[in-house]
Order: structure tokens, then C-alpha cells, then sequence
């Protein structure tokens, strides 16, 4: 359709390839359309407007001029960084055109020509912007920088409010739009550090520990707000000299303005073997999806990475890069882009892919570093750069954690450690990593915490019963640091983590100093330095002392700023250098190995508690788990075998019990198969079967007389049993007893098929797109109920986006039987009153596994009356082992038993087991004062069932027989009704 003069010309959908040849672009303006993105569409004579969302604040403004001579055509206008006025289509200009085509009655026709329009005004001529008119907006943005580090480095932060904060992050739009990409992040990160503090709590301090952290300026953070002024003036005073005509570092360029690399820019890599360690989606605070893969190349020890960055519009529509988990990419090829390791890179041939087996993970065994040592040394040399990020990757041997305190430590074979840092979640996921199996090493990131070097994992090499396994830890977005740790905090966690009081000396004056430049350098007195500079002489740093000793008397404050920054930064050189790695005595008198996680050291308890002053030690956090196991295993290595074979309720029911138990019944042989045959052939508590299974194990691999019908029994459960998760262990327990028998191959060729159909799976349920697709193989891999899902399952539990996936994987892990998550459900369940939807999914949880430990959250539940149909059903799932603590509860609270909900968990458990468990009390009470009330709640209780109201009636009538007084005779009465000796009431 031809236009009028002075107007535009419509155009169909599927004529918009003959005005925009990019079909890239196409597709891209296409998505933003539909995606909502454009805002006020208007046309003024030959001219279309709108404003289109990006990544800054403030929409980008958007022009289509339409010419018919001398052919139709549109030539389009925006103010984003990608178009300036050309006549190809940014993406915004083509999402114009595809607004035009399909919706032209949606564009409001207007007098005149929106303000601030690109183009807007045909009279006057642009001017084009060129490269010098770009490099005087990125001279100004970085003298706007400077200015504003002066006065705040001057002033200090007391006198900053709203509006300024405000200033910031206007500013940082600005430098963004300029291309000076830190500058404008780290402008952000500040604007967002001095907005907590205004509203009296900083985010770093949040997460460093609440009040503790940076009690001395309040909500601000010292150090953290510290860094951020010195890393914006260092980047400012090195783009100066820059845009003077100082050539920049190519990798520089990447990190400090940011650039389009093409390919020709980028380095060829040629001859990569590539294993991915670590796969992560996650999403930045403006908003854009990044996928990554973080790889090891097998022929030269170092990382990279390959990541898809997307807006969160266009990731839903936009098929996600694939994770290579389980594959190796041999002979693969790719460029590479400058930056720091991991560097990045974009493959160009993956090369021959093959499954990751026992040989490529000994190859990256061979290609990580030594010991921790070799970890600082390269952490120090990655940091002699001023502008390289706070951590670096790495591969390192290790093959201990040794717990202390909060922290873990991983230990080298010299004893040399890096520290883990104090995150409860890591330390969950390491836990289920290391359960029965040895550590190798681990891969992640290595940086500098509260004077600790301190690795950040994301994935840990294990030697399990079937060989070497790559095991993801937490997810790489997890693995950012938190705020530094400040104050007390600071001083606790090195002090308690074992660094040199050399470190932990500059740390406190780096922190001084830290305090210093928020307060104002204005305010940088002698009364000040003088004593800090003692400190630095007392550590040998004579040059840094007189050079702090010569700032105040500089009369002008922001004459101080830069050699006070240079100084703050040489000192944090010098902290890495004092760090160094903390030794760690591997074995003697004060060191106890963990029996349940081989791999595992802690500080030799010199008590041995009971299992409940253990979980109340955790419940209060005043306990790590490796040390509550090593008390567990003390307990019941001490009890004598015809007790644990006797009690196979609690005790086999207690997960954390279990290689204690099978270290003891190996040698039993005939005697520890009729207790695992009794364990098994009750109708609750999965956990006592689980155990059972793991006893008949012990009895297979001790060998001797028993070992074929233990083996036998192992046989008809993975064959016949309904449980799932029993099943699995089984068939693990004896591929275990097999593998080193003389049909060893055939059971580790038929275990490889496996574990590739559960690595295929679990891929699958890492980065499929849809949660549908995450559902269907999670689903799958709990079908397939195969104990190497675990890892899988454990990572979609924590880290899925979809709510729905993380409750089926909660489900999936019970199903399996792994007991380790049993705390973590427990905590959810406390958490009801937060997350009502999160607690209910671990009351279903909870009562699958049957685990005594989380008994006494569900009661605490029930006693609550929270969800009494799911909690009364999930504490029948547990079978007799709840009996006893449901009684005691309901003979405290007395008034439970009114509750209609309240007995239908004792209604839904065994007649004979109700029977027994009210018997004994009977028994044990009958002497005690008030024991005529407690008769009368005995019958309420046992009224659940025939057989138990017939026995405990006969019981009480039989102990109160000639007992005098009121409630005497009302219990007798009742105790008679239940016998029908006396009607019952209509």
C-alpha cells in the first residue's frame, strides 16, 4: 500500500525481510515486541516513535523515518549503545517495524514529534557522533567519577541521603550508556552499599553477620565500602591515562570498558580437552540470564568458560546452551576472548565427545595443583593485578576437611589448608558428596576472606566403592562471595580458623584504615596514623609506615586520597602474602577421623554425649555435623551387640548410627542376618531397613560362613522389595560385594550403563529449559532409583528455579533413603511459620525416610496442631520407634488427646504395638500418685483399637483394684465400660 506524502507506508508481516535484511536483528526486534518491551508508540507525519526498555534505567528512545524515494525504505534512530543513525535496524528499531506491520492502529498520531527524539526534528541536521565525541563522554563520566570519589573520600559517607544515592545510580546509567562498564557496576555497587546504610542496614552486613558486621560505622560496612572506593578510583585514574593516548591491555579493555570482540579479534584455541566441573543459571541484578559452563582442559591445566548472557525476556524464548556434564570434548576447538581466567570462550568444533569416565578424571587429577601452597601462589600472582577479579579458578588436591568451629579446612597431603567458607548449604552439599567415599580434590575458586585464603567450591573428585566421580558442590551464582566479614565477626572467624596473628595484625589495621576513609581523610589526624603506623613497623613494613605517617600533614584533605588508596592497596598485596595456608596436624592424640565421612577430621571431643544432647547441641548451632557423627559412633560402639540387636527401634532407625552398626554386626555373621531380617520384615520406619541393608553388606564383604545367605537376603530385597530407595541400596551393596569378585568387569560394565543413563538424566534436570522437561527427568531419574542420582537430585532440591521441581526432588531423596538431608528437612519443618508450603513438604519427607531424628520436629508439629492429616500420617510411617515419644508428648500435653486429628496417628499404627507401649507404662506408673488421671488418658489412648482397649482396660482395672477415691473409681468405671462390664453410653 502506497503512502500519502508526508505519511508512512503500511506494511504487512511478511513484508518486513525487504526492509530489514538481518534476519538476526528480525528475529531479535520480533522478541521485544511480543515480549512487551515498547512503550508509547506514536507517528508524526513520515516519522514512527516509541521508547523501548533496556538494560539502564531509562528507555532508549526509538525514530523510523520513512522515505519513497528513490525506493521505499525506513531508516532508523535509537539512543541505544548499538545505533546511533545508520540505515540498518538496531533491534529496537526493528521491533518498531514489526509494531507498524502487525499493529498499526495501536500508534497514537500526534501533532508533532515526541521531545527528545531521535531525528525528530527534520529542519536540523544531526551531528554524527564519531570516536572522538564518544571518548569526551567517557572523559567526562570518568572526571564525574573522580569528583565523586574526591568529595566522598574527603567528606566521608555521614552527610550522604537519598538524593545523592540517587545521583549515584543515575551516574552509573551514564557510564554504562558510555561504555565504562566497572565504573558504572562499581557506581552501582556503592549507590546500593550507602542505600542500605540509609535505611540502617547494609546488604553486606546482613550477610557478614547482622549487628557484628561493621559495628563501628553502623549498617556501613567498612571494608566492603573501602574496596569499592579504592577499585573506583584506581579503574578512573587508569582510564585517564588512557584516554591521554596509554594503549590498553586487551584484557584490560574487557574488563574496565567492555567491547564487541568479533572473531578475528579473538585468540584461536586449538586441540582442547574439556571437562565441564561446574554448570550454573543464574540471574544479574539488571536483569540478564546467564548460562555457564566452567571447564578443565585435560592437556594444559587451564579453566575456561562458555557462557549464553540473555536479557530474561528473550532466555524464556531462546533455546538454553547445553550443559556437557559426563562428556569430554576431546580435540575441541574455539577462540577465546581476552580477560582473566576462566577465560571465555566461544567453540567453533566440539571435537570428538566421549563419556567422562575413570581415565579423564585421573587426567584431572594429574593436571591440578599440588597442595594448597601452589593454590596462594597462583591466587598471589593473579592478584598483581590491580584490575583482576577477587578470585581465580582452580583444580588442587586435597584429600581432607578438617572441621573447626564454623569453618571446614581442606587439607593437602602436607597438612597445608585452605579454608571453606562459613556457608551451612556448602556444607550440607559437601557432606553428601563425602559420605562413604574419599576425597581427591576440589574445583572452584580461591580468593582472600577475613585474612584466610579461602576456597569457594564448586566441585569435588571422590574415590567412592565403584571409583573415582566428579560431583558438583553448590552452584556457581552460590559460590560469589558475601560481604567481608567486619569487627568482632572478622576477628572471630580468623582468630578461630588458625591465621598467623601476623595477618590478622595488618587485617585490623586495614580495617582501621578502612574506617578512616569512610569517616573523611578530612578528619585524618596524627592521633590517628601514629599508632597504626607502630603497627606496620612491628610488621616490618617501615615504607608503608612513613607513608601513612606523612598524610596528615598535607593540609589539603584531597591531596591525601591517592597515596592513601595506593597505601590501602599495598597492604591488601601484603595481606595475601602474610596469609599464606594455615597448617592443620593430620593425625595425633587431638585429631579423631570421622568414621561415617573417611575424609573428614575434627578437634578430639573430650565427651562422649547421648544422641538427644547431640541433637540439641545442632538444633541450637552450637554443633557441626562431623562432630555430632563422631559422637554418634562413640555412643553406639559402645553398647554391647546383644543390646543394638535387641533396640533395632531406635537405634537402627537413627541414620547416623548405621556404619557403626555395620562395622560391628560384620563379624556377627549369623547373628547380624536374623537382626537384619528383623529390621526388614517390619511394617514402618525405613530407615531400620536401610540399615539392614547396609549391615548384610558388612556381612558380604567380611566374608565367612554367613557371607552367601547375606548375600542371598541382599538378592531377594533389590529383586522384590516395594521400596524403591531399598531396592537401589541393595543393588549398590552387592555391585559393591561383586565388583572384586571374579565377575568384576561384567558388574562394572552393567554399573557404567547405569550410571550413563542416570548421567544423561541428570543432565536433562540440570538445564533443560522447561520445568516440564525438569519434572519428567527428575521423575525418571527417581524410577530409575539408582543411589549415583543422588548428587543430581540434591542439586535440583537447592538450586532450581521452579518450586515445583525442588518439592519433587525433596520427594525423590526420601524416596532413595538419603538420610543426610534428614537436618536439612527438620529445618523446614521449623520454618512453618515462614513457609507454610516448604514445611509440608518436609512432614511428607520426613515421615518417608523414618529417620528418629526428625521425629521430634514432626511432634513438635503435632503438638502444634499444624497440618495434623500430613504429620499424623508422616509419624505412623516411623512405626513403633514413635510410639513411645508420641505417648510422653501426649501425657504432657494432655489435651492433644481432645483432638479428633490428634489419634489418628496411633489409630493407623499396630494394634499390638499400641498395646505394648501402654503396658509398660501402666507398669512402670502404677505406684505414682497421679497414676488414676494417667489410667483414664491410657484408655482414651488405647480406645484406638480393639485389642489394645481390651489390654490396657484389664491392665488398669487390675492395678486399681481396691483403690479408693474419685479419680480411682472413675478409671475403674472406665476401664469397665471398656471391658462392657458396665453399657457404654448411647
Amino acid at each position: 500500500m502506497s503512502a500519502a506524502p508526508g505519511e508512512v507506508q503500511r506494511i504487512g508481516a511478511a513484508e518486513l525481510r525487504a526492509f530489514i535484511q538481518d534476519a538476526g536483528e528480525l528475529k531479535k526486534g520480533a522478541l521485544l515486541y511480543d515480549g512487551g518491551q515498547l512503550l508509547n508508540l506514536a507517528r508524526y507525519e513520515n516519522k514512527l516513535f516509541c521508547e523501548a526498555r533496556g538494560s539502564g534505567a531509562s528507555p532508549y528512545k526509538v525514530t523510523l523515518v520513512y522515505s519513497d524515494s528513490p525506493a521505499p525504505g525506513f531508516k532508523g534512530r535509537c539512543t541505544c549503545p548499538a545505533r546511533t543513525f545508520n540505515t540498518a535496524f538496531c533491534k529496537h528499531a526493528a521491533a518498531l517495524l514489526v509494531a507498524w506491520a502487525r499493529a498499526p492502529e495501536s500508534f497514537v498520531v500526534s501533532d508533532a514529534a515526541p521531545p527528545g527524539a531521535p531525528g525528530g526534528d527534520t529542519a536540523r541536521k544531526s551531528v554524527k557522533k564519531g570516536a572522538a565525541n564518544a571518548q569526551a563522554l567517557m572523559k567526562s563520566g570518568v572526571e564525574q567519577v573522580s569528583t565523586l570519589v574526591r568529595e566522598l573520600g574527603v567528606a566521608g559517607v555521614a552527610t550522604i541521603g537519598a538524593d545523592r544515592v540517587e545521583q549515584m545510580e543515575k551516574l552509573a546509567e551514564g557510564l554504562r550508556e558510555n561504555r565504562l562498564r566497572r565504573l558504572s557496576a562499581r557506581t552501582l555497587d556503592l549507590a546500593a552499599l550507602l542505600r542500605g546504610q540509609a535505611a540502617g542496614v547494609g546488604p553486606a552486613a546482613r550477610s557478614a553477620g547482622g549487628p557484628q558486621a561493621g559495628a563501628r560505622r553502623g549498617a556501613l560496612p567498612a571494608v566492603a565500602y573501602a574496596n569499592l572506593i579504592a577499585d573506583l578510583l584506581l579503574t578512573a585514574r587508569k582510564l585517564e591515562k588512557h584516554l591521554a593516548g596509554e594503549p590498553l591491555d586487551d584484557r584490560h579493555v574487557e574488563e574496565l570498558v567492555g567491547k564487541t570482540w568479533k572473531a578475528s579479534d579473538r585468540k584461536p584455541a586449538d586441540g582442547l580437552t574439556l571437562v565441564e566441573y561446574a554448570f550454573s543459571t543464574r540471574t544479574t541484578s539488571d536483569d540478564f540470564v546467564i548460562r555457564e559452563s566452567r571447564f578443565l582442559d585435560l592437556e594444559s591445566g587451564r579453566h575456561f568458560s562458555e557462557k549464553q548472557i540473555l536479557p530474561a525476556f528473550m532466555a524464556k524464548r531462546t533455546e538454553p546452551k547445553r550443559s556437557f556434564a559426563g562428556e569430554v570434548l576431546a580435540g575441541a576447538r574455539a577462540t577465546t576472548y581476552p580477560g582473566y581466567p576462566p577465560l571465555r570462550l566461544d567453540f567453533t568444533d566440539l571435537g570428538d565427545k566421549r563419556p567422562l569416565d575413570a581415565g579423564a578424571l585421573d587426567a584431572v587429577l594429574a593436571r591440578a595443583l599440588p597442595d594448597a601452597g601452589a593454590a596462594l601462589a597462583a591466587l598471589q600472582e593473579h592478584r598483581k593485578d590491580v584490575f583482576a577479579p577477587d578470585l581465580v579458578p582452580v583444580a588442587v588436591r586435597v584429600d581432607t576437611l578438617f572441621a573447626r568451629g564454623a569453618r571446614l579446612s581442606a587439607v593437602d597431603d602436607k597438612g597445608e589448608a585452605l579454608h571453606l567458607p562459613d556457608d551451612p548449604a556448602l556444607e550440607e552439599r559437601l557432606a553428601g558428596s563425602l559420605r562413604d567415599a574419599r576425597l581427591r580434590a576440589l574445583l572452584g575458586d580461591v580468593g582472600i576472606d577475613a585474612a584466610l585464603p579461602t576456597l569457594w567450591p564448586l566441585a569435588a573428585i571422590v574415590e567412592g566403592p565403584l571409583g573415582l566421580s566428579l560431583l558438583p558442590v553448590v552452584e556457581q551464582g552460590a559460590a560469589a562471595r558475601s560481604g567481608p566479614l567486619e569487627g568482632s565477626a572478622w576477628n572471630a572467624a580468623a582468630r578461630e580458623a588458625g591465621a598467623s596473628p601476623a595477618a590478622i595484625a595488618l587485617g585490623e589495621v586495614r580495617e582501621e584504615l578502612a574506617d578512616a576513609l569512610a569517616t573523611g581523610l578530612t578528619g585524618l589526624s596524627a592521633r590517628v596514623t601514629d599508632p597504626l603506623a607502630e603497627r606496620l613497623r612491628d610488621l616490618r613494613l617501615e615504607k608503608q609506615a612513613a607513608l601513612l605517617q606523612g598524610l596528615p600533614q598535607r593540609p589539603d584533605p584531597a591531596d591525601r586520597l591517592d597515596d592513601f588508596i595506593k597505601l590501602y592497596q599495598v597492604l591488601e598485596m601484603a595481606l595475601v602474602r602474610l596469609a599464606g595456608a594455615t597448617h592443620v596436624e593430620r593425625e595425633g592424640a587431638a585429631i579423631e577421623r570421622v568414621p561415617t565421612y573417611e575424609s573428614v577430621a575434627v578437634a578430639r571431643p573430650d565427651e562422649t554425649l547421648p544422641p538427644d544432647e547431640v541433637a540439641r547441641r545442632r538444633a541450637a548451632g552450637a554443633m557441626n555435623r562431623y562432630v555430632a557423627a563422631v559422637h554418634h559412633a562413640r555412643y553406639y560402639a559402645s553398647l554391647p551387640p546383644d543390646e543394638l540387636v535387641g533396640s533395632i527401634f531406635p537405634i537402627w532407625a537413627d541414620g547416623t548410627a548405621t556404619p557403626t552398626l555395620a562395622r560391628t554386626f560384620a563379624p556377627l555373621g549369623a547373628e547380624a542376618i536374623a537382626a537384619a531380617e528383623k529390621a526388614l520384615t517390619v511394617k514402618a520406619g525405613r530407615v531400620a531397613k536401610l540399615t539392614a541393608v547396609r549391615v548384610l553388606q558388612a556381612v558380604v564383604q567380611h566374608g565367612g560362613p554367613a557371607r552367601d545367605e547375606a548375600a542371598a537376603m541382599l538378592g531377594r530385597v533389590a529383586e522384590h522389595a516395594k521400596d524403591a530407595g531399598l531396592r537401589a541400596l541393595a543393588r549398590d551393596a552387592l555391585d559393591v560385594a561383586d565388583s572384586a569378585g571374579p565377575g568384576g568387569a561384567a558388574v562394572r560394565a552393567r554399573r557404567a550403563a547405569r550410571v550413563e543413563r542416570v548421567q544423561e538424566l541428570a543432565k536433562a534436570l540440570g538445564a533443560a529449559p522447561t520445568k516440564e522437561e525438569r519434572l519428567d527427568a527428575l521423575k525418571a531419574l527417581a524410577e530409575l532409583g539408582d543411589l549415583a542420582a543422588l548428587p543430581a537430585l540434591r542439586r535440583a532440591f537447592y538450586a532450581d528455579a521452579a518450586r515445583g521441581v525442588r518439592e519433587e526432588a525433596a520427594y525423590a531423596l526420601a524416596q532413595l533413603g538419603d538420610v543426610e538431608m534428614v537436618e536439612t528437612f527438620a529445618r523446614m519443618l521449623a520454618s512453618r511459620g515462614e513457609d507454610d508450603r516448604e514445611a509440608k513438604i518436609a512432614a511428607y519427607a520426613l515421615g518417608y525416610l523414618g529417620d528418629v531424628r526428625g521425629l521430634s520436629e514432626l511432634l513438635s508439629a503435632y503438638a502444634e496442631g499444624y497440618k495434623p492429616g500430613i504429620v499424623a500420617d508422616a509419624i505412623r510411617a516411623f512405626g513403633p520407634v514413635a510410639l513411645a515419644p508420641l505417648v510422653d508428648l501426649i501425657e504432657a500435653r494432655p489435651e492433644i488427646a481432645k483432638r479428633a486429628a490428634a489419634l489418628d496417628a496411633l489409630k493407623k499404627m499396630d494394634d499390638t504395638a499400641v498395646a505394648g507401649c501402654l503396658l509398660e507404662r501402666i507398669e512402670a506408673r502404677r505406684g505414682d500418685a497421679d497414676f488414676a488421671e494417667k489410667a483414664q488418658l491410657y484408655l482414651k489412648l488405647a480406645d484406638v483399637h480393639p485389642h489394645s482397649r481390651r489390654e490396657v482396660a484389664t491392665a488398669i482395672a487390675a492395678a486399681l483394684a481396691g483403690a479408693e477415691g474419685k479419680e480411682a473409681q472413675a478409671a475403674i468405671k472406665a476401664a469397665q465400660k471398656a471391658l462392657g462390664v458396665v453399657k457404654r453410653s448411647k
